[in-house]
């Protein structure tokens, strides 16, 4: 191995399973941690852990076994670990690899007892073998070896399944097929006969292909460690033992059914080897020669199907996945994370060692549906992880999935505001008015007048107030808005474009409109859960039924339903704000009601869609005011609205009402104005 590249492709450590932020270290430092004192505790505990775990298994207990498991993973997941094979930066998923170091890891696992130490010591001596110690279990055998010739993100698993053939043959054990992610951790333990060989050989891609699958209907070649399992069975049946005086008989034995059961001479030779190191080796092969030499006897047995099934069973490759392999496998695939605002968990497609996916870079956030989980499990299927698709769905139901709030995220990200530019008053100047104070006139006239009743109500200073109060509504749920912002005027003065641009369009997405349908329906109290901004399109052409149902839809806190095929009723907040638009001045016909609404009659609006909005401004100054407020009152008795205005806004709404007869209306508590 190059010592300059040995050097420069040091690993990634972590402080646990769990830990995402790699720290920069070396092989030799990783090599002293684990030959030293440092995991000698951890690791003799959970050791022992398992072997209580294993009784218990015995006895039935589920629900102490189910504890202990828990136990088990919490304790592995807390224990450091590495990462050999990529280069990291920021992070452990695809994401964040800027390039492959050409280390590999090898997971030589479910080992005969009889044979382990045999194992070790040929893993050991093996060129190949760079960096080798025991698994915190105690039961398996952690290798990695070196690549030259360029490992990429194209070659990765056929190198990956190149360098973990070799040991495979070497050791005449299944390898462990889940290792083959690139970022998959390796966990430190103590073990003091660790081996580090920086003068390693190399394999090198030069002389590497694909695995070969078998083509369908093609008999898979058996091994002689597989045969063995059955023969030493069938031995033991017969009462044939090796032992003195029927060493001979024994070993004949065994190569007759090797040679029955398919196993190739060659492999059966070195497995005799292996197996019998204390018969002369001058004997030994001279026996295997004479069964094989029955040629017409080769393959003429297969494995019994019962066996076949439990070797499956226990093969590492259809072995159960762990909670912990789940979602390592995950998070070198898919990113997810919980929306908080539509409670929903969306997901992205990241760029992975085992297939192409240029794509993966570019792909957007999406929502999970039930083709994107069948796909996920039918990967991890793919890359010899058995999961129950009931499992996958509820690993990604729990806290696995990190909450992820979009207004929140945005509102954080944004500049701080200057304390004096008043960017939602550019937004509201858009937005033309009559009885507009605009006109210095009828301020002169309302001042020497100091009529409240004609004093005009300035369409900034509302729209300030409803965005400050739409954050706040947004953010803490014990907030609800209960007034509507209101635009009425002529079809085609851009009333609609305008609320539909009142969000950034990195949050357009959290903004609906509801067209008059004479009902509200379950549907329309979740939009309120999952929205920002709800438009009320058409408020003229609503029956009083619906304006009746809107007003209690508006005051309700939160929505208590089982939504479409869900199990269980939900409870959720409302976060939504509502605006409404209409064409008709006289648009309300019932007074007891009307405060809800704050309605301007808009002579002309500006393009929204050519108007070059200051969204970060606007809303750094909304958020600016929201948290003064939070820091003030914690979202108690907050009065957006003063007294003051509410009752010109009245005022100048009584003028609109269908109905002409006065009415004496007590003002109401302006709590819910927050």
């Amino acid at each position: 191995m190059n010592k300059d590249f040995f050097k420069s492709s040091n690993p990634s450590r972590f402080h646990s399973l769990r830990d995402t932020r790699p720290e920069p270290t070396t092989w030799q430092v990783l090599f002293k941690e684990i030959t030293n004192s440092t995991h000698t505790a951890a690791t003799r505990h959970y050791r022992a852990h398992l072997a209580t775990l294993s009784d218990i298994e015995a006895t039935g207990d589920a629900q102490q076994l189910e504890q202990w498991k828990l136990t088990k993973s919490n304790m592995k997941n807390a224990q450091p670990a590495f990462i050999p094979s990529v280069l990291l930066e920021g992070g452990r998923t695809y994401a964040h690899v800027k390039g492959f170091t050409g280390f590999i890891m090898v997971d030589i696992d479910g080992i005969p007892p009889e044979r382990f130490a045999a194992i070790l010591t040929l893993v050991k001596e093996d060129i190949h073998s760079f960096l080798v110690y025991i698994t915190i279990s105690g039961c398996g055998i952690r290798v990695i070896s070196h690549v030259e010739g360029g490992v990429t993100k194209a070659n990765y698993r056929m190198v990956w399944e190149w360098v973990n053939d070799h040991y495979a043959r070497l050791c005449e054990v299944e390898i462990d097929g889940q290792c083959k992610n690139a970022t998959r951790m390796s966990v430190l333990c103590h073990d003091p006969e660790a081996l580090l060989r920086p003068e390693a050989s190399s394999f090198h891609t030069s002389g590497m292909k694909p695995r070969e699958k078998p083509k369908r209907g093609t008999a898979v070649t058996v091994t002689a460690e597989r045969a063995y399992k059955i023969i030493r069975a069938q031995l033991e049946e017969e009462g044939i033992a090796y032992a003195p005086g029927s060493y001979n008989d024994y070993v004949s034995r065994c190569f007759y059914h090797t040679n029955r059961y398919g196993v190739p001479q060659a492999d059966a030779e070195v497995w005799a080897l292996r197996t019998f190191p204390d018969y002369p080796r001058e004997q030994l092969l001279p026996i295997v020669k004479s069964c094989y030499s029955l040629t017409m006897e080769f393959n003429t047995v297969s494995l019994p199907r019962s066996v076949r099934k439990k070797e499956k069973e226990n093969d590492s490759s259809h072995k159960k996945a762990t909670v912990e392999e789940m979602e390592e496998f995950i998070n070198g695939y898919m990113k997810f994370r919980m929306n908080m605002l539509t409670h929903q968990i969306e997901t992205q497609l990241i760029a992975d060692a085992y297939t192409d996916r240029p794509e993966a870079s570019a792909c957007h956030w999406q929502r999970l549906t039930d083709h994107i989980e069948n796909s996920l499990w039918c990967a991890m299927q793919h890359h010899g992880m058995a999961v129950n698709l009931n499992e996958l769905h509820t690993l990604l139901g729990s806290d696995f999935v990190k909450e992820y709030h979009p207004l929140k995220e945005y509102l954080d990200g944004l500049p701080p505001w200057d304390g004096e530019t008043d960017y939602i008053g550019r937004l509201a100047t858009m937005v033309h008015v009559k009885e507009s104070p605009h006109s210095p006139l009828q301020q002169d006239k309302s001042r020497e007048r100091n009529d409240l009743s004609e004093t005009p109500v300035r369409f900034a200073d509302i729209l300030k107030r409803w965005m400050v109060s739409m954050i706040a509504a947004a953010l803490d749920e014990t907030v609800v808005k209960q007034v509507i912002l209101t635009l009425i005027g002529r079809q085609g003065s851009y009333k609609t474009s305008f609320m539909q641009h009142i969000l950034p369009p990195v949050l357009s997405e959290y903004y609906t409109t509801k067209s008059n349908s004479s009902r509200m329906t379950k549907d329309d109290l979740f939009t309120m859960t999952e929205n920002l901004v709800i438009n009320l399109e058409e408020i003229d052409t609503m029956p009083p039924s619906e304006l009746n149902q809107l007003k209690a839809m508006v005051t309700q806190r939160y929505v208590d339903e089982r939504r479409a095929y869900g199990r269980n009723k939900v409870h959720l907040p409302h976060v939504a704000s509502f605006v409404a638009t209409g064409n008709n001045l006289q648009f309300l016909t019932d007074d007891t009601g009307n405060r809800r609404w704050l309605p301007f009659e808009v002579e002309d609006i500006d393009s929204p869609w050519e108007a070059d909005i200051p969204y970060e401004g606007i809303y750094s100054q909304t958020y600016a005011l929201v948290t003064r407020n939070f820091a003030a009152s914690l979202f108690r008795n907050i009065k957006y609205f003063t007294l003051r205005k509410l009752y010109l806004c009245r005022k100048w709404m009584q003028k609109r009402l269908q109905k002409t007869t006065t009415t004496g209306i007590t003002l109401p508590n302006f709590d819910f104005l927050a």
